[in-house]
């Protein structure tokens, strides 16, 4: 729109049913008649927006109208600010992040110091003889916090507008830089939640430790001694036939994660011994590295086993298996494969089966956001106003049981 198009709409409708139908417009809308349309932020000119809402027979430097306090009154910060606003959320929205597949349960906490609470296993049924009393179950409080995971955790951006960029029409290259925010603060987020779920919580480095805080300690997610780390060195359990390791090679190393979780986690129950859980993962990690492996895996239609004899007569004996034998393994809900290189960033032959409700939540701080910042912001620097871009989250596990990390390594 240029100058004269927004005068006349204003003259017509009013600042604030200018301010109002470009909000809407940005949005996308639909017209009396039936038609949608919507506008994108390139449709408009900060040079264009700034002349046409810029008081009448203004000529003097925009900062000092400004730093007067008129500016506000125009309207032009509370367009732009939309335009800003819709820029950044293009570029944080389309991107096809699997943060959310990986970690779909999220919560919103008042403090800090907030605990996710649960509770142990209650303890198992009693024998009630004729005419006796029900016994009275017990159970005791467990929780994990999250505090540790987010201090000093804020993540964000201020796209500034100088008063240089609307003299000079650099709308162009402002809303790149909102929509380069958007996508960064999006690729952060999902790069942030792969690590979590391998166990790691620091940005940089490849520690176990930082996701996991039951009863307020920092404590490894995996450990060999958890039964939920398999390394080439100790893969705890083999599928007969196989190598001795924990790489993802075929069908059997899904098998041989089910029976170590079958035969070695249970459950914490307060009197008597811990029972097998029944559990169902639904999300496999791997690294892009795997990503085809995983693939065949999941997607096979059969096995063929071959069966291979010393030399001599009959070298082969083939024997065809109908279906996928994963479809029988995990009770016809076969987990879902998901694929990362910030796995690869990690270890190229790492890959992770987790329950990812069970296991891992996302704790919200403040969740993805945009706003305009406060009068005064950078009056130093002949700065305008800026919209400020923010994210304060981390995902933390809920319980070491329901996810294992297979190493493929020594």
């Amino acid at each position: 729109m240029n100058r004269h198009d927004i005068k006349d709409y204003i003259r017509e409708h009013g600042l604030d049913g200018f301010t109002a139908d470009v909000g809407a417009l940005l949005e996308g809308t639909t017209l009396p008649n039936g038609a949608q349309i919507k506008m994108r932020p390139e449709d408009f000119s900060l040079k264009e927006l700034w002349e046409a809402l810029a008081p009448a027979g203004y000529t003097g430097p925009l900062v000092a109208l400004r730093e007067s306090g008129a500016m506000d009154a125009t309207g032009f910060p509370t367009i732009t600010e939309k335009l800003l606003s819709t820029a950044v959320i293009e570029g944080y929205s389309p991107r096809q992040s699997i943060a959310d597949a990986l970690v779909p349960s999220s919560t919103e906490p008042k403090t800090l110091t907030e605990r996710i609470p649960g509770i142990t296993m209650m303890e198992g049924p009693k024998i009630i003889p004729p005419g006796g009393t029900y016994p009275t179950i017990g159970f005791s409080d467990k929780y994990v916090n999250f505090e540790q995971a987010l201090f000093n955790k804020k993540e964000g951006y201020a796209i500034e507008v100088s008063e240089e960029a609307i003299r000079f029409d650099q709308t162009n290259m402002i809303l790149s830089a909102a929509r380069d925010a958007g996508m960064t603060l999006q690729t952060e987020r999902e790069r942030r939640t792969v690590r979590a779920v391998l166990g790691i919580g620091e940005d940089t480095g490849s520690t176990i430790g930082g996701v996991y805080f039951p009863s307020g300690v920092d404590t490894a997610l995996y450990r060999a001694a958890a039964f939920n780390l398999r390394t080439d060195t100790t893969p705890i359990y083999n599928h007969p036939g196989q190598t001795a390791n924990s790489d993802l090679e075929n069908y059997t190393d899904l098998q041989e994660v089910m029976t170590i979780h079958a035969q070695n986690i249970t459950d914490d129950r307060l009197l008597g011994s811990g029972r097998p859980i029944a559990w169902t993962p639904d999300r496999v990690l791997v690294p892009v590295s795997l990503a085809s492996t995983a693939a065949n895996i999941f997607q096979a239609m059969g096995v063929t086993v071959i069966n291979t004899f010393t030399a001599g007569t009959n070298n082969e004996i083939r024997t065809s298996q109908g279906g996928n034998a994963l479809q029988t393994l995990f009770a016809g809900a076969t987990p879902q494969p998901y694929s990362s290189a910030y796995v690869d960033e990690v270890s190229a032959t790492m890959w992770a089966v987790f329950d990812s409700r069970r296991a891992f939540v996302r704790v919200n701080i403040f969740p993805f956001a945009t706003f305009r910042s406060a009068p005064g912001y950078g009056e130093m620097r002949d700065i305008l106003f800026a919209v400020r871009v923010r994210e304060w989250s981390r995902v933390i596990a809920k319980d070491f049981r329901f996810s294992l990390l297979n190493t493929g390594a020594a």
